[in-house]
């Protein structure tokens, strides 16, 4: 049974093994860093960054879904973009890539998604919903939502939650400020 409950509007597809599955989009990643770079605490990026860290929220058993090529960019973005060295860069791929992990002894876990042939504006987002799809993420957060959106598209709540559904399955793409609210209330709310 899914850990999803939707108050308003159609049920949705269920969880795989009843646990919420959560695709974080690289700029999660990167304001998260950033903000405890900066000393803050308690960003909507932060809380869903710790979240897939201990695996569990008020929805129940959650796993973090990442790819391959996702990590590969993010290590970019982190050395070129935000100016950590490659070691740190590194250390902070093995805290997703641990994050992935239900069983670290078996390794992370990881899809091979991610290829960019979802038609969205980006390339690097198509990639980013293609590796939620493979991974068959429930929930995709991200802070660019507007980059999301494309002729597939169920806008639920404008610039907030959008519906994509692929093949036989379904990501909400939300806000990082409505996820966090999910994860906390335990109820999954549009409207």
């Amino acid at each position: 049974m899914s850990p999803l409950r939707w108050t308003t509007g159609p049920p949705r597809a269920a969880s795989v093994a009843g646990e919420l599955r959560l695709c974080l989009d690289l700029n999660v990643w990167c304001a998260a860093i950033l903000g405890r770079a900066g000393g803050r605490s308690g960003t909507a990026s932060q809380l869903l960054t710790d979240t897939v860290a201990e695996g569990k929220c008020a929805l129940g058993p959650t796993r973090l879904i990442v790819s391959w090529p996702m990590l590969t960019r993010l290590e970019t973005v982190l050395v070129r973009d935000l100016h950590l060295t490659r070691t740190d860069a590194h250390r902070q791929l093995a805290i997703i890539a641990a994050a992935a992990s239900a069983d670290p002894a078996a390794g992370p876990y990881m899809v091979l998604g991610g290829s960019g042939l979802v038609p969205l504006h980006d390339d690097e987002d198509g990639r980013v919903l293609e590796a939620a799809v493979a991974g068959r993420a429930d929930v995709l957060a991200t802070g660019n939502m507007n980059d999301f959106v494309n002729y597939r598209s169920e806008i639920l709540v404008p610039g907030r939650v959008v519906l994509h559904r692929v093949a036989d399955h379904e990501v909400v793409v939300a806000h990082p400020a409505e996820v966090v609210r999910w994860v906390r209330t335990g109820e999954m709310t549009v409207g």
